[in-house]
C-alpha cells in the first residue's frame, strides 16, 4: 500500500500529502502524486488532486485546500474538491456553449453552405445539381457576402447579387437558379438555429425577371421523317433513341437510363423509374417502338437499352443526333431559341400530338410524369378543337330565331313576380 508523506506550506499550514512515484521522475526528483485531507461534515475527507508531472505543485494543492476551508467557513459554493471541479466543469461547458453560440451567429453564408448544406445535399443531388449549386454560391453569392455573418445578410445584398447578374446579362433563368440555391440554403440555416428571420428573396419588394423561355417548337411529320432519317444515316442508336422520344415522351435522361428490365413489349409498356418528377410510370409504347426492340438484341434485366461506347450510361445527347440536327437544316434561319429545334423537342413534339388528337391533360401528365399539371397546362393552346368548340359556345349565346322569313333575337324569359 502506498505511503503518503505531510506537506507543509511556508506559513506551516497542513493538509496536503504525497506519494512517491517508484521508478518515474519529473526532472530530476521523483514524480509526486498530491492529495488534499480535510476535516467536513463530522468525518475526514480525503481527495486526489493529481501529479506533479500533469502540472500540480505544492502551492496549487495548498491553494485549493484554502479555497475549500474559506467556503465551508461561510457556508457558500463548493465546500469539496469533488464540488469544486463540478462548478469548474459546469463553467467551462457554459463557456464553451456561449463560444459555440457565437460562433454561429457569426457564421458565413459560404461556411454554412460549405461545412453543413452541401455535404447533405450531395446525398441526394446528382453530381450535377452539386456542382452547379457550388458554382452559383463561389460565381454569385460569396463575391458579395464575403465572411459577412450570415444573420447580417438582408436586401442589399440579395439585391447586388442580382444586380450583378445581370450586369453580366446572365438569363432571368440563371437568376432563379442562383436564388434557388440561396433561397434552399438559408432555409437549411434557419431549421440549424444559424439564422432566425425569413429568408430575404420573400421579402416582397425583391422581385426576379419573369423567365420565358417556354419552347414554342413542335416537329411536323415531314420535319420527323427528314430529322430521323438524317440522324438513322449516322448512328443507329441515336435515331433509336429519338423514336423512344417521339413515340413515348421520355426525357434524354429517362432514355439513357432505361434499362432491359424495364421493358415490357409484351404488355407494350415502358417502366420509367427515378424520374424528375419523382414519381415511377408506366408508358404506353407505340408499334414502331415494339418493332425497333424487337430489332435490337435484349441483354440482362439490369443492363442499359442504350449505354455508351463503354458500356455506361450517357451523360450528354449523342453527337450522331445533334449533327443530324444540323444536316437537317430544321433550325436553318431560326434565330428565336423558342423556336430552335432540339432533342428535347421531340417529347413537347409527342405532348403536342396528344392533345392534337383529343386527350385531355390529366392524362398528358400522367405520361409526361409532370408532378404537378402547371407544366402540362403549356400544351392547352394546342388543343384546337376545344378552342373550337369554345368559340361555338360563345356563338350559342347569340341564338336566333327565324320566324316567316325573318331573324329575330331570342326573347329574354320574363322574370317570374
Amino acid at each position: 500500500m502506498a505511503t503518503y508523506k505531510p506537506l507543509v506550506n511556508a506559513e506551516g499550514k497542513k493538509g496536503v500529502r504525497y506519494r512517491e512515484h517508484r521508478t518515474r521522475k519529473h526532472g530530476a526528483v521523483p514524480d509526486r502524486y498530491y492529495v488534499l485531507v480535510y476535516w467536513w461534515n463530522g468525518k475526514t475527507v480525503s481527495e486526489a488532486v493529481g501529479w506533479a508531472s500533469d502540472g500540480w505543485t505544492p502551492t496549487q494543492c495548498f491553494e485549493l485546500l484554502t479555497k475549500i476551508k474559506y467556503n465551508q467557513g461561510i457556508k457558500e459554493g463548493p465546500c469539496t474538491l469533488g464540488e469544486l471541479r463540478a462548478d469548474a466543469e459546469a463553467e467551462k461547458a457554459a463557456k464553451k456553449r456561449e463560444t459555440a453560440a457565437q460562433e454561429r451567429q457569426n457564421v458565413s453564408f459560404k461556411k454554412f453552405f460549405d461545412e453543413v448544406f452541401i455535404p447533405d445535399a450531395k446525398t441526394r443531388w446528382t453530381p450535377e445539381t452539386a456542382r452547379r449549386s457550388e458554382q452559383h454560391v463561389e460565381t454569385w453569392i460569396n463575391p458579395v457576402t464575403g465572411d459577412m455573418p450570415m444573420r447580417e445578410i438582408g436586401l442589399t445584398e440579395i439585391n447586388k447579387i442580382k444586380n450583378r447578374l445581370s450586369l453580366k446579362k446572365r438569363s432571368a433563368r440563371t437568376m432563379q437558379y442562383v436564388f434557388r440555391t440561396f433561397s434552399m440554403t438559408w432555409s437549411a440555416a434557419l431549421d440549424h438555429g444559424i439564422v432566425t428571420t425569413p429568408c430575404p428573396t420573400k421579402f416582397q419588394s425583391f422581385r426576379l425577371p419573369k423567365v420565358d423561355n417556354e419552347k414554342q417548337r413542335y416537329l411536323t411529320l415531314d420535319e420527323e421523317k427528314i430529322l430521323l432519317d438524317t440522324v438513322k444515316a449516322k448512328n443507329q442508336q441515336a435515331h433509336d433513341m429519338a423514336v423512344v422520344a417521339l413515340d413515348a415522351g421520355l426525357r434524354f435522361g429517362e432514355i439513357a437510363s432505361l434499362t432491359w428490365g424495364c421493358v415490357d413489349t409484351g404488355n407494350g409498356f415502358l417502366r420509367v423509374l427515378d424520374t424528375k418528377g419523382k414519381t415511377d410510370r408506366n408508358v404506353p409504347i407505340t408499334d414502331r417502338i415494339k418493332a425497333l426492340f424487337k430489332d435490337m438484341t435484349a441483354g440482362k434485366p439490369s443492363q442499359l437499352v442504350f449505354p455508351n461506347g463503354e458500356g455506361n450510361i450517357q451523360k450528354q445527347v449523342p453527337s450522331a443526333f445533334k449533327r443530324g440536327l444540323v444536316d437537317a437544316k430544321l433550325n436553318e434561319g431560326v434565330e428565336n431559341k423558342k423556336m430552335r429545334a432540339s432533342f428535347h423537342t421531340l417529347r413537347h413534339t409527342y405532348a403536342s400530338r396528344l392533345v392534337q388528337a383529343g386527350v385531355d391533360l390529366y392524362r398528358v401528365q400522367r405520361l409526361l410524369g409532370h408532378s404537378t399539371p402547371i407544366m402540362t397546362a403549356r400544351y392547352s393552346k394546342l388543343a384546337d378543337g376545344d378552342l373550337k368548340e369554345a368559340v361555338k359556345t360563345m356563338e350559342r349565346d347569340k341564338i336566333v330565331k327565324k320566324s316567316k322569313g325573318k331573324v329575330l333575337p331570342l326573347q329574354k324569359r320574363k322574370a317570374k313576380k
